[in-house]
């Protein structure tokens, strides 16, 4: 890999990260409540993705075109959590709306290290169930990998990308605690519009994951 390529794909992963999405809706739910549970959600997510590009550097592209059903499997397993997830995050602020307080982590409350834990984990499955982060490494970041590239190069790009998707992520969690007082007045609503985009997404990837099931049949 030149360096050329190394310093385009640092630029393609960074503007994967920042690109709206799932992995942002859950820094800004989580960093509303804390400070400290939204850089564990942040955390998880980056957990999340050098899983991902591990992955990929150990031949996600080739596992897809000779497993095709792969795909369309994730689709339907992250779909469904992330159904799930947006559900219980849109019962959550309706409970806390129509009781007058203020909406909670899911979890032990008197327990930060629990609260943090349960961010980190939300995080990190938030991550792993999105289907596009299959597209993202299976197809646009394995363009820049090359055959007998050497554990030197796989290293290198491992950390490298990790660390820069840490501090975006983490920054972010750090900007929206910025407007936590004026955000954590309206969390219910924060959880509720939150939710009803994750109930979106996933109802939507079940049924790209439906159609592609359909299609490679």
């Amino acid at each position: 890999m030149t360096t050329t390529d190394f310093l385009a794909l640092i630029g393609v992963f960074a503007a994967a990260v920042a690109v709206p999405g799932p992995d942002v809706v859950q820094i800004i739910r989580f960093s509303v409540k804390s400070r400290a549970s939204g850089i564990a959600c942040a955390t998880g997510i980056m957990v999340g993705y050098a899983i991902w590009i591990a992955t990929s550097l150990l031949g996600l592209s080739a596992l897809m075109q000779a497993a095709p059903n792969l795909l369309a499997g994730l689709q339907l397993v992250g779909g469904a959590y992330l159904l799930y997830m947006g559900i219980s995050a849109v019962r959550s602020g309706y409970s806390a709306w129509r009781n007058g307080t203020k909406v909670t982590l899911p979890g032990n409350g008197h327990s930060q290290t629990l609260v943090t834990r349960t961010a980190f984990g939300v995080g990190l499955a938030t991550n792993l169930s999105n289907p596009k982060s299959v597209l993202f490494f299976g197809a646009v970041f394995a363009q820049f990998i090359t055959p007998g590239m050497g554990w030197e190069w796989m290293t290198i790009i491992l950390i490298t990308l990790f660390v820069i998707g840490l501090v975006m992520s983490v920054g972010f969690a750090l900007l929206v605690d910025l407007f936590a007082g004026l955000l954590a007045r309206c969390g219910h609503v924060v959880d509720m519009v939150t939710g009803s985009i994750f109930v979106g997404l996933g109802a939507w990837m079940m049924a790209e994951g439906a159609v592609s099931v359909k299609s490679n049949r």
